[in-house]
């Protein structure tokens, strides 16, 4: 759903240096301290650790799914891999570009037409070589080394929709057809001395200038990636772009004032790339953490969730006032959004003591009303806390866990079925 466009959730799993292995389920483990509402098991894997890991919105954490699939990647040389959903078989992986090393950066998500898109290292650690894959085959369509000699890019940016790639790779700000790689658009500045900042989604380019030899000084300019006549311009805004938070409605995180200490914005826009409202982020709400995996944009109810205070808990914000409408405490992780809510993974549930194990708990969106649909067992007893999981959820209900085993720290993804009937 374009809805589900600004949450990023992602993870990592691949296979191992002794290779890709299996564990039965947990859902026949008599083994005491087992709970009643255990949420079965069905499989785990290896997922080796990556040095190019991350919480930035490109890191290799990012997750797809295709019909049968989870597609995962990571930078120790395992590349990208699709495994089937429901027993954890490997699929395929995705061949590495003639020149090019390990996997740097992928598309948060794939576009509507199952097209992902990776960036690999195109060598001298300069994360500039892009492919473009189709996620049911794993078979990539084309390839480009976008290597500029400014210097070497650690911090890739790339997105994908039905008709366009769209990067920011060193000095590279530019879209690509999605069928064959052609240059459709390049993205230049309009002066001399401009400082500019750009917030990237698969739906949206936004770039906010502030150029002392052009008119106007200030502006935003708006648009569409798929659609070119979507387009707008707001002049006199001073407001420097840190991220685009979603697509629906388009959402921007902006920033003003002195670098040592900004003054944060919520800014959102119409469907016409209009200004709607802007919220100064003060009081309790300065407390809000956006980290890709735990931000999510409701258009329908038109509700922020994202991550909250220095404990990684979680909060809400109506989007049309501004207010602060829920927060949760303790450690919390974002899964995916289903007709039962959001659902996340938390070891404080609003019913007071910290759990033992890790709850998924499905939560209304607008009054934070929590109800408990399992307890995420395993007999190991070897999962971190939910913030330091990477979780998804998919169509059928079930619960991918990447996260590092609390006893001898093997990073390892698991896959678990969450009853929601």
């Amino acid at each position: 759903m374009p809805a589900i466009l600004a949450i990023v959730m992602v993870l990592l799993v691949a296979a191992g240096v002794g290779g890709y292995f299996l564990f039965s389920g947990d859902s026949a483990d008599p083994g005491a301290g087992r709970p009643a509402n255990a949420i079965p098991r069905l499989w785990e894997a290896a997922s080796p650790v990556s040095e190019r890991e991350g919480q930035n919105e490109n890191g290799l954490r990012s997750m797809w799914f295709n019909n049968d699939d989870i597609i995962y990647g990571d930078g120790d040389g395992e590349g990208v891999r699709a495994y089937n959903r429901k027993t954890g078989k490997k699929k395929w992986t995705v061949k590495t570009p003639k020149g090019a090393g390990e996997v740097c950066a992928m598309s948060a998500e794939p576009s509507d037409d199952g097209v992902g898109a990776v960036v690999f290292d195109a060598g001298g650690d300069d994360c500039s070589y892009l492919s473009v894959v189709d996620t049911d085959t794993g078979r990539t369509l084309w390839s480009k080394n976008l290597q500029d000699g400014h210097g070497a890019e650690h911090q890739p940016r790339v997105v994908v929709n039905s008709k366009v790639v769209a990067v920011t790779i060193g000095q590279t700000y530019a879209g690509f057809s999605v069928a064959r790689g052609a240059r459709v658009w390049e993205l230049t500045a309009r002066g001399h001395a401009c400082t500019n900042s750009v917030g990237l989604s698969p739906q949206y380019l936004a770039v906010a200038s502030d150029c002392p030899d052009a008119k106007p000084k200030k502006q935003l300019e708006l648009q569409d990636l798929e659609y070119a006549s979507i387009h707008s311009t707001v002049t006199g805004e001073d407001h420097a772009i840190v991220k685009t938070l979603s697509d629906w409605p388009l959402t921007l995180l902006t920033e003003s004032g002195s670098s040592a200490d900004p003054q944060h914005f919520i800014q959102t826009y119409t469907k016409e790339g209009k200004p709607d409202h802007t919220f100064q982020l003060s009081g309790e709400l300065k407390d809000l953490k956006f980290e890709p995996r735990n931000t999510y944009v409701d258009e329908d109810e038109q509700i922020l969730v994202t991550g909250y205070g220095a404990g990684n808990g979680l909060a809400a914000m109506d989007m049309k006032t501004g207010k602060l409408l829920w927060k949760k405490r303790g450690s919390v992780g974002i899964a995916g959004v289903n007709n039962q809510g959001l659902i996340m993974v938390t070891d404080s549930p609003d019913s007071g003591a910290s759990a033992v194990k890790a709850l998924v708990v499905a939560v209304g969106l607008r009054d934070g009303k929590e109800k408990v649909k399992g307890t995420l067992y395993e007999k190991e007893h070897n999962l971190p806390a939910p913030s330091d999981m990477s979780l998804a959820l998919d169509r059928d209900n079930m619960l991918f866990v990447q996260s590092e085993r609390l006893t001898d720290h093997r990073p390892s993804v698991q896959a678990f079925e969450v009853p929601f009937g």
